[in-house]
């Protein structure tokens, strides 16, 4: 860890939190994740070598401790890193107010799928009996990114990149910049419709829900600044 040699408790605490990947990692734990592979889903170009440095070292500052759960190992936060949740919570805000214009290599299919399904807010009283599948084709895209199947059930949502063998309802045709650019609430489900941008098929009920199934990020009703920071 290194140190700015300041009392000031915004350096002590950037030499915590300021290092690469900790205020990530720490987001994960925040959005629930408490397996070590959890934690990885969420921070794919991180090797897991470094995660599991991090998390000692966050172990070693008092924001992390690790415990077995069923005979596994798990990660949770303690006190002073669930304090953090309103801080991480506000640079997401700074961030989607004035970090507007993302580069060709932000657009990620795997975080995009992950960050869906584990904020869906899904009212489980209109879902149909059994399980729902939704195959999501992302066109153009490498063909490890290209297919997803969510799964909705009254447990939630999972995402998955190979096919689960649920029978598929409905099938949404789109493109990654698209579907981000909902997600973070840059545009809408009907202007991409309209403008052929998003093309969804299969049962009616569900093409009909889908948009709200999928929701949006919890930053998406962040007003943009009127310009954006330069990248």
């Amino acid at each position: 860890m290194k140190r700015y040699g300041q009392y000031c408790p915004v350096a002590r605490a950037a030499e915590v939190l300021a290092e690469r990947w900790t205020l990530l990692v720490i987001r994960e734990l925040l959005w629930g994740n408490d397996r070590f592979n959890a934690i990885a889903r969420g921070v794919p170009r991180m090797s897991p070598s470094l995660l599991s440095a991090r998390l000692q070292e966050l172990g070693r500052a008092g924001l992390v401790e690790r415990y077995q759960l069923d005979g596994e190992p798990r990660y949770r936060l303690t006190p002073a890193g669930s304090e953090l949740m309103p801080l991480v919570e506000q640079i997401g805000i700074w961030g989607q107010r004035w970090m507007q214009q993302l580069r060709p290599d932000e657009f990620d299919p795997a975080l995009l799928m992950l960050d869906i399904s584990r904020e869906a807010t899904l009212d489980t009283a209109r879902l149909p009996e059994g399980p729902v599948a939704v195959h999501i084709e992302l066109s153009p895209a490498p063909d490890r990114y290209r297919h997803w199947w969510l799964v909705f059930s009254s447990a939630g949502v999972d995402a998955c990149d190979t096919d689960p063998g649920q029978p598929v309802h409905a099938w949404l045709e789109t493109d990654t910049v698209t579907l981000t650019g909902i997600w973070l609430g840059r545009t809408t489900w009907s202007d991409a419709a309209r403008s052929d941008l998003l093309r969804v098929h299969g049962d009616a009920g569900v093409c009909r829900a889908l948009p709200g199934w999928l929701g949006v990020s919890r930053f998406a009703a962040v007003e943009p600044a009127a310009t954006s920071l330069p990248r």
